[in-house]
Order: structure tokens, then C-alpha cells, then sequence
């Protein structure tokens, strides 16, 4: 199973919301989703879809970014007062297992997951606390820095789940045009046999979390793709725009990454609804903005990971 971990900003639910509506990511896929806006807007229309659709989705309670951080009740009180819902409810473990279990009675919650990011100091604490009925997903990040823990969390009979950071960020856009395709991830060849119920990563987004953006010097369209020559790895193609020397003509520099996109889709055989969206903007002659360029990057990812699964 795949939980890919996604900030629910307005492209990323998007990209969650077309994908349940084609019906790609009921089964294998899980989103854990970390709400970075203080209204709720974006969430009820994702929820809705969610709810019509049958997907199950985490929803961070405490997250430890955007606009609304912190072990409150904000997102709690947001879940109860929703007349259905598909969202469950997900935790930051940082030495607050008092505030879990205090917000668990209260709002009687259940089927939680407890992420463990890296702010996370391992303690005694945290073992009682995965081992409480309540929690029944388990998120670890990058596992080989705890052995011990990760050797006990398969212990328990959970869902265990590792979580990598595997996109390799560059400091400018540009930076990507010399970067040849290379591995992405193989987590999802080997998860089971090490002893996981699931892996994680944060799809071809990088970890870290920015708010908002500026007009880019190049375009960059991230596409994953399962390598068959090596062993069904996932690998990652970083197509970028080739005149880079300044922020004009945007539309241009979407249309030279798109045209080599496009390409190699082309000649690889790769189809799926985000290769068609792609298609569609640069037969049109249409930049669509970044925002919807990242959309298409996350969509195609998931399909890749999960026609894997199927």
C-alpha cells in the first residue's frame, strides 16, 4: 500500500480529486494529507468527492506547517462538525502522546495514524503510545536512524509504514537541465519483504514546504516512469526548458519542457490522463500555470505507483 504524503494546497488536492474520480487511487492508495490552510474550503470539496468516490484519506490534525500549526483542536473540530466523511485522523508524534490521547477520548476517535517526522525524538512514551488500540498506522521517517525502534514497531501488528524524502531538490530550476533520468524510488519492490504494511514518500514534490512562489527562470515537468530494464525501479525524468536566462515568456519555457515530455512519452509508450492533460496544453498553445504543471507531475506519479500495485 502507498500513502503518499501531500500538503492540501489547492494543486495537490486536485490532483487527489480527479485521480478518485477516474477511480485510480481507491485500493492501493491511501493520500495522508497536511492541511496548510486555516479555512476549509479546499477540504470540503475535496471531501466531497472523497465521500462519493469511497477514498479513504488521512488528515493531519497537528501540522507542523501552514497557517495553523500545532497541537489544537482546529482540524479536530473541522472533522466532527462534517455530516460525512472520508477523512481519518493522523498525528505528529513529538513528545505530545498526553495531547493525542486527550484529543482521542475527547472527540472519540479511531483507525489514527502517528507519524513520526523528524522532529521526533524516540522515548518510552511513544512505544506505550503505538501500542494503544487507537493508533492503528504507524509512519516512520527514514527508519534506518532508529534500528532498534523499527525493529519493535514490527512487533505490533500495525500498519507500518517508512517514509523517505527520495525527490532530489535542486537550488534552481535550471539546475534540473543536466540532470539525466536516474532512480527515483524502490521502495516499492522490497516494502514487503523488509516488513512494512506500506511506504511513503512525497511524490515528486520536495519535503520541504514553501508558500507560494515566483515567476520561475525555467519549467520544469518531473515525470516518473517504471523502468522495466532495471528491475521495475521507479525513475524520474527532469524535462527543462532550455531558455533560462530570464523570467519572460513563461509560455515558451512550459513548451520546450512540454515538447520533450511529450516525446519521450511518445517513444516509451506512456499513457495515462496527466500525459493527456499535458498533450492537450501544449497542443493548445497554453501555459497552464505552475501550480497545474505540478498537478500533472503528482497525477502521473500515482498512476505509475499504482499500476504497479495493481
Amino acid at each position: 500500500m502507498y500513502y503518499p504524503y501531500l500538503r492540501a494546497r489547492q494543486f495537490e488536492l486536485i490532483s487527489l480529486r480527479e485521480l478518485a474520480i477516474e477511480n485510480i487511487l481507491q485500493g492501493y492508495i491511501t493520500p495522508v494529507i497536511e492541511p496548510v490552510k486555516e479555512t476549509f474550503n479546499n477540504l470540503d470539496i475535496a471531501n466531497k468527492i472523497f465521500v462519493e468516490k469511497g477514498l479513504d484519506t488521512f488528515l493531519i490534525i497537528n501540522p507542523i506547517v501552514g497557517e495553523h500549526l500545532g497541537d489544537t483542536e482546529h482540524y479536530l473540530d473541522y472533522l466532527d462538525g462534517l455530516e460525512e466523511s472520508r477523512f481519518l485522523p493522523a498525528f505528529h508524534y513529538k513528545q505530545n502522546s498526553q495531547y493525542i490521547k486527550d484529543m482521542v477520548e475527547e472527540y472519540n476517535l479511531n483507525n489514527c495514524m502517528v507519524i513520526c517526522y523528524d522532529n521526533f525524538v524516540e522515548d518510552d512514551r511513544f512505544r506505550d503510545l503505538c501500542g494503544e488500540e487507537f493508533v492503528t498506522h504507524i509512519m516512520l521517517f527514514d527508519p534506518s536512524r532508529f534500528r532498534s525502534l523499527d525493529r519493535y514497531l514490527r512487533t505490533l501488528n500495525k500498519n507500518y509504514i517508512r517514509l523517505d524524502d527520495v525527490f532530489e531538490k535542486q537550488v534552481k530550476n535550471s539546475d534540473f537541465l543536466d540532470i539525466p533520468a536516474h532512480k527515483f524510488t524502490e521502495e516499492h519492490l522490497y516494502y514487503k519483504e523488509e516488513g512494512y504494511q506500506g511506504f511513503s514518500d512525497f511524490t515528486t514534490l520536495p519535503s520541504e514546504y514553501i508558500d507560494g512562489g515566483s515567476t520561475p527562470r525555467a519549467v520544469v515537468i518531473h515525470f516518473t516512469y517504471l523502468n522495466e530494464n532495471k528491475d521495475n525501479q521507479i525513475w524520474i525524468r527532469h524535462f527543462t526548458s532550455d531558455t533560462n536566462d530570464s523570467i519572460a515568456n513563461v509560455q515558451g519555457k512550459f513548451r520546450e519542457a512540454a515538447e520533450k515530455a511529450i516525446a519521450f512519452c511518445d517513444i516509451e509508450g506512456i499513457s495515462n490522463t496527466a500525459v493527456t492533460e499535458l498533450r492537450n496544453y501544449l497542443d493548445e498553445g497554453r501555459y497552464p500555470g505552475l501550480g497545474t504543471v505540478k498537478k500533472i507531475s503528482i497525477k502521473n506519479h500515482l498512476n505509475v505507483v499504482n499500476n504497479y500495485l495493481l
